[in-house]
C-alpha cells in the first residue's frame, strides 16, 4: 500500500507499505503554472505501484503532473508510463558546427538586424508569444504574460521582411539561436538556411534547442546530422 507523506520543502515522501522509499520533490513554472513539476529521487521503481503512487499525488496536488527525463533514463521513464504518464514532447539541445550539415547552405534571402527597443523587435516579440502559445498549448499553457514572457528574451533579433511584413525571425545571443519562428513555414526554409550560413560564417560552432512540437525549430535541426542525439523528454499526465 502506497502512502505519500507532503513536506514543508517541497518534497513528498513515498511510503510503501510503512516503508520509505524516497522523495518526490515538486516545483513550479510560473511560465506554466498550469502543471506540477517532479523530481523523481526514489530507492525503488517498483512498476507495480506506479498507478497507485501518481494517482494519489495527483489527487493531493489537485494540478496535472510534469516530469522531464533523458531519454536514457529507461527505469524511471517506464515507471511513468506505467503511472499512466504520456511523453508529450522530446526536445533536442545541439551544438553543431559546419561538418555536420547535411548540404551547404548558403545566404539566399535578405535579412536584418533589430535591436530591444525598436518596433520590429517588439512585433517580433509579439509573433513569437503568439507563437509559443499556440504550439506548446496542448503541452503545458502558457501563464505568463507578453511583457513577463519578452523580457528575458536576448536583445538581437534576426528577421526577413516581404512587403513590410515579418514572416521569418530568429532570436539570437552571439553563436546561441535561442528562439526562432514563422509565419509562413512553405517559405521559412530559405530564411533558415541564410540564418546558418551567416552564423557559421562567425562562429566555428552554434547551439539551439528544438521541440518537436515546433516545426520551425525542427526543420532547423533537419539541416544537421544528428543520429543517435539523446533528447529531454516531457511526460505528463493529465
Amino acid at each position: 500500500m502506497i502512502a505519500i507523506e507532503l513536506q514543508d520543502n517541497n518534497r513528498c515522501e513515498i511510503f510503501d507499505s510503512g516503508k520509505s522509499i524516497g522523495y518526490i520533490s515538486v516545483g513550479c513554472n510560473s511560465f506554466h503554472a498550469q502543471n506540477s513539476y517532479l523530481k523523481l529521487a526514489l530507492t525503488q521503481y517498483d512498476m507495480t505501484n506506479a498507478k497507485e503512487m501518481f494517482a494519489l499525488l495527483r489527487s493531493k496536488l489537485s494540478r496535472p503532473l510534469q516530469v522531464m527525463l533523458y531519454s536514457r533514463e529507461c527505469e524511471k521513464r517506464n515507471f511513468l508510463i506505467s503511472g499512466g504518464f504520456q511523453r508529450k514532447r522530446q526536445c533536442y539541445d545541439l551544438e553543431v558546427s559546419a561538418k555536420e550539415l547535411t548540404a551547404p547552405v548558403k545566404e539566399s534571402v535578405p535579412i536584418t538586424e533589430s535591436e530591444r527597443g525598436e518596433s520590429s523587435y517588439k512585433v517580433c516579440c509579439e509573433l513569437l508569444y503568439q507563437r509559443y502559445a499556440k504550439i506548446h498549448n496542448a503541452i503545458n499553457p502558457l501563464t505568463a504574460d507578453m511583457e513577463s514572457f519578452c523580457q528575458d528574451l536576448p536583445n538581437k533579433v534576426l528577421l526577413c521582411q516581404e512587403n513590410g511584413t515579418i514572416k521569418h525571425f530568429a532570436f539570437i545571443d552571439e553563436n546561441e539561436i535561442a528562439y526562432i519562428g514563422t509565419v509562413s513555414q512553405s517559405d521559412y526554409h530559405c530564411f533558415a538556411q541564410t540564418l546558418l550560413s551567416r552564423m557559421l560564417a562567425q562562429y566555428s560552432s552554434i547551439s539551439f534547442e528544438c521541440d518537436d512540437c515546433d516545426p520551425a525549430a525542427m526543420e532547423l535541426k533537419a539541416f544537421f546530422r544528428t543520429s543517435g542525439i539523446d533528447s529531454y523528454d516531457t511526460y505528463i499526465l493529465g
